[in-house]
């Protein structure tokens, strides 16, 4: 992209930054009615029609959030634009009560959330969401993120691509991340298109919005925002160079998941592994198995894998998880006692999400067998696990600590079924799912 912060973007430069689109069937163009959002849409729709890609499905959504008077008449105005370029239109409501704290969060999820339900509605195919982020948004947010004193994950800024969330079959695209706003703003200048501007977007209330006023100061002093989106991409290069030796660390430390019941490496080749890519080896088995626990610090992982390096053994709990080393091994498990509260009822047919790591789902059959008009599902507990310990392997039985902490069904005081220590039973006594429940231990889902 040219760097003269005053030009339109041309047609080769919109070519180029567009065509990564041609893959997907269908295309989710977000569109707030603000320069930067209209600007995408008007150079999308001139990127169809330029290299027509027939295959590849452009709509228009825009995500009404009801916090001012003038956003319902913006998202129509964005809806008459779109028209008038060939595309259709939706706009998305985000109804209910708004927090009073958290509020950009907060809109953010819901933003996101209503443009997923929305991509569903077109069927099948492979799908892209794409938004308008940009070059200043980009070093407004490696700015933000060294203020917290961030890591090199988030040094390395917002990715053109990534999926939506972890489990999302969409893909996010970013195709604008290399434009400043100002040639955006001259893009539709230069084609006589009028814009909004939300006045949110200055409110000193928000961190962006403080981010955002000092940064004429920080280029003032030769820090610009290309400078700082250049070091987010040039971090981001090396994010994934360590993605791919993280990988190939991990393939050394011989990593199972037992179910999803605890996670086990071995101890040396994990102290043979770079400091860097132990935190990260870490990190991520708390965030597997911590479940609906906040997630740690930077700095307490840094602590506890420095520990880790101390002492020879040692128990500890962080994130909602439990870390075992031993002399051989390390196992990583859910922290029982986070889930004192973590109980749920069951319909015929309904699934529920159980401490965002397992999805359950019961039958009709299963309630005429409990001859109860609820199933329960708790964590095991010490109870429940010494009354059916006897029914697992010895030889092959979970950390006592690892199976408290599982989802059990209870009809009642009676229990039914802990499908996670089904790989674990005596096979001449009465299986753990005897309803047939299965787990999928890749997606964290236990469907019976």
């Amino acid at each position: 992209m040219s760097r003269d912060p005053q030009l339109p973007i041309t047609d080769v430069e919109a070519d180029a930054a567009f065509a990564g689109l041609a893959r997907f069937d269908h295309v989710v163009l977000a569109v707030s009615g603000g320069p930067d959002s209209v600007a995408l849409m008007v150079l999308a729709a001139e990127w169809r029609e330029r290299v027509a890609h027939s295959t590849t499905a452009l709509a228009v959504a825009t995500v009404d959030h009801g916090l001012r008077a003038e956003s319902r008449r913006e998202a129509e105005h964005v809806a008459a634009e779109a028209k008038r370029l060939g595309l259709s239109h939706s706009i998305l409501t985000w109804d209910g009560a708004k927090p009073r704290t958290g509020l950009p969060l907060a809109a953010r999820e819901a933003r996101y959330r209503l443009l997923e339900d929305h991509a569903r509605s077109f069927g099948t195919g492979h799908f892209a969401i794409v938004t308008a982020h940009h070059l200043d948004d980009q070093a407004e947010t490696l700015a933000m993120r060294l203020a917290r004193g961030a890591g090199i994950d988030g040094l390395s800024g917002m990715r053109s691509e990534r999926p939506l969330h972890d489990s999302s079959p969409f893909t996010l695209v970013r195709p604008l991340l290399a434009v400043g706003k100002a040639r955006l703003i001259a893009t539709l200048a230069a084609r006589g298109i009028a814009y909004t501007d939300d006045p949110s977007n200055g409110d000193q209330r928000f961190e962006r919005a403080r981010v955002r006023s000092l940064l004429p100061q920080l280029a003032a002093g030769g820090l610009t925002p290309e400078a700082l989106a250049t070091s987010a991409r040039r971090l981001n290069d090396a994010r994934t160079a360590l993605v791919y030796a993280e990988d190939r660390f991990v393939a050394s430390l011989e990593l199972s998941f037992g179910n999803e019941v605890f996670a086990r490496f071995d101890r040396r080749a994990f102290d043979d592994g770079p400091v860097f890519l132990r935190q990260k080896v870490i990190s991520r088995l708390i965030g597997r198995y911590g479940g609906a626990s906040p997630a740690p610090q930077l700095s307490e992982v840094e602590d506890l894998v420095a520990r880790m390096q101390r002492e020879n053994a040692a128990t500890v709990t962080l994130g909602g998880a439990m870390i075992s080393c031993g002399s051989r091994f390390i196992r990583v498990w859910r922290e029982a006692g986070r889930l004192d509260h973590a109980e749920i009822s069951l319909i015929p047919g309904e699934a529920q999400v159980w401490d965002r790591r397992f999805v359950l789902r019961v039958t009709g059959d299963w309630f005429g067998r409990a001859q109860s008009g609820a199933v329960t599902i708790k964590p095991l507990g010490e109870k429940g696990y010494a009354a059916i310990m006897s029914r697992l392997a010895p030889s092959r039985r979970p950390p006592t600590r690892a199976a408290r902490a599982l989802p059990s069904f209870w009809a009642g005081e009676t229990f039914i079924a802990a499908p996670s220590l089904a790989p674990f039973a005596l096979f001449n006594l009465p299986p753990l799912d005897p309803v047939g429940c299965e787990l999928n231990p890749l997606a964290f889902s236990s469907t019976c």
